[in-house]
Parts: C-alpha cells; sequence; structure tokens
C-alpha cells in the first residue's frame, strides 16, 4: 500500500468516527431531554383526547389530581419497557397519582384497548390528539409529562428514562 492510499484510508476512518460520535450525541439527547420550557404553562390540563370508550377525556378532569401523562405508542420497544414502572406507580400512589397513557399511531380505538389489556395496564388509557403532542412539544416517544396538583409541570423527560421510577417519586416529594 503507498502512502497516498494509507492517508486516504486513515482520513475515512476519521471521519467515519467523527460521524459515528455525532450521530451518538443526537442519540444520548434523544434518550432523556426535557420537554422545552414552552410546554411548561399554567394550564397544563387543557386538552383533550379520545377515551377507548370513544368519548371525549379531557385533561382538565384530573384538575386539583398529581398526573404523569405518558405518551406512547404500541410500536414503540421502549414505550413498552416503561409499562411495569408505570404500573407500579399506579399500584402505590393510588388517586395520589393519576397516569394517563396518551397513545399515538397506535391503530383503533379497539386495538389500543387490547393492547392495553394484554400489558394489563390499570391506569387511564386514552387516545392522544396531535392538540397534546403540540401543547408539551412531544419529538419523541416514550416522553413524560409530570403536572402537580396545582397544575404545575414539575418534570418532564422525552426518550426513555432508566430511573424514570425514582425521578417521578423524588419531583412528587419536592412539589408537596
Amino acid at each position: 500500500m503507498n502512502a497516498l492510499s494509507m492517508k486516504a484510508t486513515r482520513l475515512c476512518i476519521r471521519n467515519a468516527t467523527l460521524c459515528s460520535l455525532v450521530l451518538l450525541g443526537f442519540i444520548v439527547l434523544a434518550t432523556s431531554a426535557p420537554v422545552p420550557a414552552a410546554a411548561q404553562d399554567s394550564s397544563a390540563l387543557d386538552f383533550t383526547a379520545t377515551a377507548l370508550d370513544g368519548t371525549v377525556f379531557s385533561g382538565e378532569s384530573m384538575a386539583g389530581k398529581a398526573v404523569l401523562l405518558d405518551f406512547w405508542g404500541s410500536w414503540c420497544a421502549p414505550c413498552i419497557h416503561a409499562f411495569p414502572t408505570l404500573r407500579r406507580l399506579h399500584d402505590e400512589f393510588g388517586e395520589a397519582l393519576q397516569i394517563v397513557g396518551l397513545a399515538y399511531y397506535s391503530g383503533e380505538l379497539s386495538d389500543i384497548d387490547a393492547f392495553a389489556a394484554e400489558y394489563e395496564l390499570g391506569y387511564t388509557i386514552v387516545e392522544g390528539h396531535d392538540e397534546a403532542l403540540d401543547k408539551f412539544e412531544v419529538f419523541a416517544f416514550p416522553s413524560y409529562v409530570l403536572i402537580s396538583a396545582d397544575g404545575e409541570v414539575i418534570f418532564s423527560r422525552a426518550g426513555e428514562v432508566a430511573d424514570l421510577y425514582e425521578r417521578v417519586v423524588g419531583a412528587l416529594k419536592t412539589s408537596s
């Protein structure tokens, strides 16, 4: 191999490494990024969705309670991976923490209902509307928004959150 082709090979390897590092940085950012501050307004529960029975679900029906919004899809492996943690939060906190799973791009209401039954999701599941995605500036699935009983967004993350249970419990303790 001559000097020119060795130099070209090193340059290709260096550029590939640099591109890989940049891509890795974007992946890390997307896996646990805060939801933008613009999504954190005083009317956090002012959104609607479709309940699994076809009626209108109003986020405002949860006013005065702590609420964890879970933006998910049946096609999303990290979303499904979080279900046991969300069930644990639901089981341990009961009425003190309302969990609302907003399903996106997951088929018809009957498909979402069957999926929720298969994974034994005992908390409120609704079909989310684009209005909520826009309001909370959701750009990745899963995304989580925790709203205090006072209606203030106290925690938000986009992407898989390995310590979701601890973060939610910590945010609830801090806000009370």
